[in-house]
């Protein structure tokens, strides 16, 4: 399965940790399995954000990176504030290099 490792937790976190093995019918250390995976999961999708808002990846890379799709990214991007700079008007010339 994995190789376990020791971590010890304050007692406020404990605490959640079991609330959430209550809420959710598991087991200590597969409520934090879920947990850092979760965790894990929120830094990628903030991490692909981040770099393709600096413009050091493709939308497309960032959704790999999230693994997410390219929709989920998106969807992602708009939900944390980011404005693409693509307008209308970019828009209707690539249109029109087309035809």
């Amino acid at each position: 399965m994995g190789e376990a490792i020791g971590i010890r937790f304050d007692d406020d976190t404990l605490k959640k940790i079991d609330e959430i093995s209550e809420d959710d019918d598991l087991d200590r250390s597969s409520a934090v399995r879920k947990l850092v995976n979760l965790g894990y999961s929120n830094h990628m999708k903030k991490k692909a954000i981040e770099q393709y808002r600096q413009g050091q990846i493709t939308l497309s890379k960032a959704a790999h990176l999230a693994k997410m799709t390219l929709w989920e990214m998106e969807k992602a991007l708009v939900e944390s504030g980011y404005k693409s700079e693509y307008s209308v008007e970019d828009l209707k010339n690539e249109m029109k290099s087309l035809r």
